[in-house]
């Protein structure tokens, strides 16, 4: 078995060095959601970790989705799909990153496993017991 071209088979789209990339715009978003909730909405610890964990769920879906118009049709579906979800704001965005690294799995899965465990320690801290 070509070991090599396992791995590249799993990378989708993206190239090694466009993983760091994708950390970063992650958590960029991440704190610019988190920004807007403190800033613009008056909002406190848990507001600003709910629009955070939003915010780099969306930078995640935007970077696995890429210029793959298959992908972002996906993406598109699954923003529908979430729309019609009941529960608590923690909820959903929690149902949404899990869609969102399952897009990302479906196209690049060793992409999806090294952004995806950075990304389950913002939710992490975006769901800290006590502040929800």
């Amino acid at each position: 078995m070509d070991w090599l071209g396992f791995v590249v088979d799993n990378m989708g789209h993206f190239a090694p060095q466009d993983i760091p990339l994708l950390l970063f715009r992650t958590l960029c978003a991440a704190a610019l959601g988190a920004l807007l909730a403190r800033v613009g909405g008056r909002m406190g610890a848990a507001g600003m970790k709910e629009f955070a964990l939003w915010a780099a769920s969306a930078a995640l879906a935007a970077g696995f989705a890429g210029a793959q118009l298959p992908l972002a049709v996906l993406l598109l579906a699954f923003a529908m799909l979430m729309g019609g979800q009941t529960g608590s704001g923690s909820e959903r965005a929690l149902r949404f990153g899990a869609l969102v690294l399952g897009l990302g799995c479906g196209n690049a899965p060793l992409v999806a496993i090294a952004v995806g465990i950075p990304f389950a320690l913002l939710v992490r801290w975006a769901f800290a017991s006590g502040q929800r």
